[in-house]
């Protein structure tokens, strides 16, 4: 904590001294004038969790993690109300035995390669957990090629908590599938897909129609075009059964050597390059899902594919990439974004950076927001530095509001730097998050862009800091004034005062959330 002040009073000496020529001023009147989002709704900060570590994060029904729990209640406490999807690939190896006890059993390699995820009743009663108003995505075995199978898993939700799911989704990242299954053909996913739906609906007495996420691709480039931009003119939903659409979202992989040396903290705080992405890859499936009325989502997302990059995915890089990404989302319409949490995937590819422990632990993701239990490959259980940038986007978007980008001041380099404003019911800017991405490294001297946010009666000030950009304890990153290693919040909160038409100072590295009086 006393790091964190010290660069506190560091970051009010430059904002007292600046000069004119040093403040960097927004090009705003605080009133709507750009293209703005839609209302966002509590939904809006999401998770995916990978279904063959469950167990790990969240225990048993009657012996809940209580770390992960804790984490989930911060945010719930701010308003948030997360939709919880048990995804990832593992969901395609699941099957549902009605008298297995635990909620999961893997059943492995001696590597640590996963065959087979089986859930049992328990799996299911643990959803009562989560705090009130928590909904899931029911995920179903589509890489078995049963339709038996994914019925089992749909009948078994549908019988332990049809009234929490809120989607359906049949497969993960189809992208990822052997060629032989579908040759290639749009056609052949498509009619195969609606063939299991359509089963599936009768065996849950038709409860799940209309309910379903279509699509769950990634970006890839592959021969099966089955992103929502090419589903919906293919036909996927002539039948009434998709309630939205779902994208994948990875730009950066440790799969591969050649993407590993690409996955630098650097490359992953790059503005400019996040927003190409979004646009070129992500945006037209989503313009494509809002061009007929439907809405869209980041079934799954985070920083680096193939469970992070170790020195870059668990530092506060990870937080302030967190947050702008998903700020760019909501920009975008997205009604949820489903950040991944898992540990690593043997088959994943024989090349990934990841292992999992020596002695049969999990190797869990780099880039997820904790460490659920002990392990020999990450240590202690523990919270990651990235869980303040869920505190600070649940924070903004609160009360459903309405968020637009900002463009970027005169002589602030937008590779290094991005702006929103939230706008409430009167059309007026009533939030302003500011992030500074440039990288600041421990040993190195921070610089520190001072802004003038334009006039404004008076204002209070979060921010989201830590001593450099790839500091590793989380006890030393904050969110308005507190941590949260332990899950417990640590320290006062700490809000700061702005008068009116004042200036605000961000150092590199850092993130803040203005609230205006």
């Amino acid at each position: 904590m006393k790091s964190t002040t010290h660069a506190l009073i560091s970051i009010l000496a430059a904002a007292l001294t600046a000069s004119a020529d040093d403040v960097k001023s927004f090009n705003l009147t605080r009133t709507l004038s750009s293209p703005i989002s839609q209302r966002h709704v509590p939904q809006f900060v999401s998770y995916s969790f990978e279904p063959a570590f469950w167990a790990e994060f969240f225990g048993e029904p009657d012996a809940p993690r209580n770390l992960t729990f804790t984490l989930l209640n911060h945010l719930h406490e701010r308003g948030a109300r997360p939709i919880i999807r048990a995804g990832g690939i593992t969901m395609d190896s699941m099957v549902y035995d009605p008298d297995q006890k635990l909620s999961v059993v893997r059943t492995e390699n001696g590597k640590g390669g996963i065959y087979r995820t089986t859930v049992g009743p328990a799996f299911y009663r643990q959803w009562n957990n989560f705090p009130e108003g928590t909904t899931f995505v029911s995920t179903l075995n589509f890489g078995n090629n049963s339709v038996d199978i994914a019925k089992g898993l749909a009948a078994a939700s549908h019988q332990f908590q049809q009234d929490k799911i809120i989607y359906y989704e049949l497969g993960n990242e189809p992208t990822n599938y052997p060629t032989s299954r579908w040759q290639g053909s749009t056609a052949a996913y498509v009619s195969q897909w609606k063939s299991f739906t359509s089963q599936i609906n009768a065996a849950t007495n038709n409860t799940s129609h209309g309910k379903w996420w279509a699509s769950s691709a990634t970006t890839d480039r592959t021969a099966l075009k089955v992103r929502p931009s090419d589903l919906i003119p293919a036909g996927i939903n002539t039948t009434g059964e998709v309630g939205q659409y779902s994208i994948h979202s990875y730009a950066f992989a440790t799969c591969d050597p050649d993407r590993e040396r690409r996955a630098t903290t650097a490359n992953i705080l790059n503005h400019t390059d996040l927003l190409r992405y979004a646009n070129e890859e992500i945006y037209p499936s989503a313009k494509a899902a809002l061009d007929i009325g439907a809405t869209w989502a980041i079934g799954e997302f985070n920083s680096i594919a193939c469970s992070g990059k170790p020195g870059v995915s668990d530092t506060f890089a990870q937080a302030l990439w967190t947050a702008d990404v998903e700020l760019i989302y909501a920009v975008r319409n997205a009604t949820s974004v489903h950040l991944h949490q898992g540990a690593t995937l043997v088959f994943q590819s024989s090349q990934q950076l990841n292992t999992p422990g020596d002695d049969g632990t999990p190797g869990f993701s780099s880039y997820s927001l904790l460490y659920p239990i002990d392990t020999s490959k990450r240590g202690e259980a523990r919270v990651l530095p990235v869980f303040v940038s869920q505190l600070l986007v649940t924070e903004t978007l609160s009360g459903g509001a309405r968020i637009a980008a900002l463009k970027t001041p005169a002589g602030v380099d937008e590779k290094g730097f991005s702006a929103y404003g939230v706008f409430g019911e009167s059309g007026k800017m009533e939030k302003m998050v500011v992030l500074n991405m440039k990288p600041f490294y421990a040993g190195g001297t921070p610089g520190t862009v001072t802004l003038d946010i334009g006039e404004h009666g008076g204002a209070t000030v979060k921010r989201m800091t830590a001593p450099s950009v790839d500091e590793k304890d989380s006890a030393r990153v904050t969110w308005a004034g507190q941590s949260f290693r332990d899950g417990k919040a640590v320290g006062e909160v700490k809000v700061e005062v702005l008068g009116a038409n004042e200036k605000i100072a961000v150092r590199d590295s850092e993130g803040v959330l203005v609230l205006f009086k």
